[in-house]
């Protein structure tokens, strides 16, 4: 989140945030996360009903009633990117879980999201860990292990529910019915930093995002580059979390007026979101992005370099995306580094509605 400079100046000298009353932390226990592993087979919105029944066998009643909500709750719409200490969350959180909490949690988030998914939901978190070993990290909470998690709904074969996980620089909303996943809307894909080294191993995280949509601008002609101009960059992306409903003016270049390898690209670009999913459930997806795509708008302004100012969006009847380079960082030890934050939205199917 790009912060203004008087609020940066208020931030740094006010006292402790306390949205969450949390211990203070700097542990990396739960990075890495455990590898993506599907015992229940592949990923499907069937696998998700047995992984969240496996995991909720792991919860007494009061535990339970901590992060399992009627599927209209209220809270649902409390999500946020924010650090943990600036915004209360629903659910229970990764640190107020058991180890064998812990390791049902991760066996149903990767019986829910496709190996891409679960494996840019560990890298985020990877981030998280970094963050946590910098100076002001006591003061935002920035720790791998403030992430919740939440149900909506009763966990069913017929009726619908719905699942929700983040923290810091991420929001996943998923909806499921029956046998499909029918929504990932709204959800919210970032980090900080994006290029880092943790514990000897090296991440790249939202860069390729970054990539794939620069590859659509850069493969566009010098008229066509002009259309889907989309400006100066904004302060923050438009539809993120609190700002639901919202649904910005369409601006850039219709596919429609672009050649075969243009879409293609354009279509790969709109992929890094929807690959989210797991396969089947991205497939149908991108069926129905592939059907309307003559419709759908790209914009740009910006590089393909990591840490400067870019933005993109692009847009349709029945999605948005949005990406935001801020080109500056918030964590000292991760200036330099990238920072990104992005919205994937299906105005059609919020929450599941």
């Amino acid at each position: 989140m790009r912060i203004p400079a008087f609020l940066a100046v208020t931030i740094l000298f006010a006292p402790p945030l306390a949205a969450h009353d949390l211990q203070t932390r700097q542990s990396q226990s739960v990075v890495p996360i455990p590898d993506y592993a599907l015992p229940y087979g592949e990923a499907s919105a069937a696998t998700a009903l047995q992984a969240v029944k496996a995991l909720l066998t792991h919860f007494d009643k009061a535990e339970t009633a901590k992060f399992v909500f009627a599927f209209d709750a209220e809270n649902r719409t409390t999500w946020s990117n924010l650090p943990a200490a600036m915004v209360e969350r629903a659910g229970i959180s990764v640190a107020d879980m058991s180890e064998d909490q812990r390791s049902s949690l991760f066996v149903f988030l990767a019986s829910s999201l496709s190996k891409d998914g679960y494996e840019r939901v560990a890298d985020i978190m990877a981030a998280e860990a970094f963050l946590s070993q910098d100076a002001r990290a006591d003061r935002f909470q920035w720790s791998p292990e403030n992430y919740w998690f939440a149900i909506y709904g009763s966990p069913s074969s017929q009726e619908a529910w719905a699942w929700q996980f983040g923290g810091h620089h991420l929001g996943l909303n998923v909806s499921i019915l029956g046998n499909e996943i029918k929504s990932l809307s709204p959800s919210f894909v970032g980090t900080e930093p994006a290029i880092f080294t943790l514990d000897g191993t090296n991440f790249e995280v939202g860069y390729d995002m970054h990539q794939a949509g620069y590859a659509v601008f850069n493969a566009l002609n010098t008229g066509q580059q002009s259309q889907a101009a989309s400006g100066s960059v904004p302060e923050n992306v438009l539809t993120g979390p609190g700002k639901d409903g919202v649904v910005p003016p369409v601006i850039g270049l219709e596919a429609s007026a672009m050649s075969p390898d243009q879409k293609d690209l354009l279509t790969s670009a709109i992929r890094q979101w929807v690959s989210i999913l797991p396969k089947a459930d991205a497939e149908r997806r991108m069926t129905e992005l592939t059907a309307e795509l003559d419709s759908i708008s790209f914009a740009w302004t910006g590089t393909d370099e990591i840490n400067t100012p870019a933005y993109m969006r692009i847009q349709g009847p029945s999605l948005i995306i949005e990406l935001l380079s801020t080109g500056e960082n918030v964590g000292g030890n991760a200036s330099g580094a990238g920072h990104y934050h992005t919205m994937y939205r299906n105005p059609k199917t919020d929450y599941g509605r």
